[in-house]
């Protein structure tokens, strides 16, 4: 099997980076077993789309399997009719927009002036599905606009929030493809599948801001046909492209179907059951999470309720404590709201001294309270009376000093950082060794974690999934493009959990 990747670049805003470099992205392809690659420089979307152009042209001259995407900036209307005359000439096989990064509309009179220019000729489009407000505006207007030019349009960047939205203007318009890498949810890839057949989808990583082997791993881990898969992961780009097989000769093959998984026993910190719209409907039964749990030899995860910290505190701890008194390879955290100081503070006193229950939960990106204000001080304090970790999101990007402030305030409380952060966060709390973290995101970047082991050591990391709404394997292949070494695997994957959350062996 023969893997195409849609969505690589190479190129960083104002960095050096080698990550972003030609090389790393070569080294990437081949330690993931990718045969091939469509990629385009950020150069062109952050400064000078011409130069970048004629950048990935001169990698594929000397990298045949390096596909060139081209960029054209409406914003410059009389360079971008030499630059589409240039792609054509150099066998460009797709062009890409950044209407937000670069700040233009696609409704305006210059981009559809500059899509005429599409019309009969072989090359695909491709799109962030989320380039509006909402990332519901866009799809549509971009297939209406699109459905005359005979050319494939590619939506990239989809994930839960619109692909409701993005599946149904797929069902209207053929012409319409969809690119895999944020398809983190559960059943996402099964679903796309299911309503719009494989052959539409087409396998992208985000390289070099997402991990390769996340993106690999939705896709290995779907309940679909081997066929299906490899339609996914690079006969559909073979076939949309018109690819020679000269392309991939000598390149390595995908050889298993099966998604890449660590062989060590794994502890999970980051879970959650209960009604969400964007996840399947599994409410309050486990059975299906703890299927996933065996498949990736997750002995225990920790468990709180999206009702909690969505709409009613009382009721989602209680059915949480129903949930993890039946099922021993769950654990339990009590959801506290700061804005309800008495209901949390009976909560820990109900449950707390329950052994299923392992911590708390404080969740701030869906309760609007300052992350250092007095409503969550006054929790902390009580929470050290108890001895159990937190599990914790700071209300904004931002609030690394007020974590920190917090963590150094209450110095016996273990906070776990949720859903990761970056290495100038991580140094900002490198002082603060009560301040931890785990890396469970949809659109998640392994550099992070990698930095984040680094400047804080692996005795603070842990490992998390996000489940029921993100899939597990695609945070296994996050973890697993960390490199984490024999040591460093058994404190993340397991013995720091065991430790914060006195999970017996």
């Amino acid at each position: 099997m023969y893997v195409i990747d849609i969505n690589t670049s190479i190129g960083k805003r104002v960095d050096e980076d080698p990550r972003h470099s030609p090389a790393a992205l070569r080294a990437e392809l081949d330690a993931h077993q990718v045969a091939a690659a469509l990629t385009y420089s950020q150069r062109g979307v952050d400064y000078d789309y011409r130069t970048a152009n004629r950048e990935v042209t001169a990698l594929h001259q000397t990298h045949p399997w390096i596909l060139p995407v081209g960029i054209l900036d409406p914003r410059d209307p009389q360079g971008w009719t030499d630059d589409w005359a240039y792609c054509r000439g150099q066998g460009v096989k797709a062009i890409r927009f950044f209407q937000v990064a670069q700040r233009w509309s696609t409704q305006s009179a210059l981009f559809q002036k500059l899509l005429k220019q599409f019309q009969g000729h072989q090359i695909a489009l491709m799109f962030s599905s989320i380039d509006s407000y909402t990332g519901w505006d866009g799809p549509l207007r971009v297939a209406q606009m699109t459905a005359d030019l005979g050319v494939p349009v590619i939506f990239m960047d989809t994930y839960y929030a619109n692909l409701v939205e993005v599946l149904e203007v797929m069902q209207t318009f053929p012409h319409v493809y969809l690119e895999t890498h944020w398809l983190a949810e559960v059943d996402a890839v099964e679903r796309v599948v299911g309503e719009v057949g494989a052959d539409r989808v087409l396998y992208g990583s985000g390289h070099p801001a997402r991990s390769m082997q996340k993106a690999l791993n939705q896709v290995l881990e779907a309940n679909i046909t081997p066929a299906e898969k490899e339609a996914i992961l690079g006969r559909n780009a073979q076939r949309l492209f018109s690819l020679a097989p000269e392309v991939w000769n000598g390149r390595p093959e995908l050889t298993d179907y099966e998604p890449l998984r660590f062989d060590e026993e794994i502890l999970d910190i980051h879970t959650h059951l209960g009604f969400w719209l964007r996840q399947p409907h599994e409410e309050y039964d486990p059975t299906r999470m703890i299927a996933r749990m065996k498949r990736y030899n997750i002995r225990c995860s920790v468990v709180s309720a999206a009702e909690s910290m969505r709409y009613d505190t009382a009721a989602g701890n209680a059915a949480i404590a129903q949930v993890v008194a039946r099922h021993p390879e769950l654990k339990g955290y009590v959801e506290l709201n700061p804005l309800q100081y008495e209901l949390s503070c009976a909560d820990m006193k109900r449950y707390l001294n329950r052994p299923e229950f392992a911590g708390v939960e404080i969740e701030l990106t869906h309760i609007p309270c300052a992350t250092g204000g007095p409503q969550v001080r006054a929790l902390m304090a009580e929470i050290a009376r108890y001895g159990k970790p937190v599990l914790f999101m700071p209300a904004t990007g931002g609030d690394a000093e007020a974590e920190r402030d917090l963590a150094r305030s209450y110095p016996a409380v273990q906070i776990v950082h949720a859903h990761g952060f970056d290495p100038a966060w991580a140094k900002i709390v490198a002082d603060t060794p009560n301040i931890n973290v785990e890396f469970c995101l949809s659109a998640a970047n392994h550099h992070h974690l990698r930095e984040a082991l680094d400047i804080l050591g692996p005795k603070r990391v842990l490992f998390g999934t996000d489940q029921a709404l993100l899939g597990v394997g695609g945070q296994i292949g996050l973890y697993l493009d960390a490199r984490m070494n024999a040591t460093e695997r058994q404190l993340v994957l397991r013995d720091n959990a065991r430790r914060l959350y006195k999970i017996p062996g």
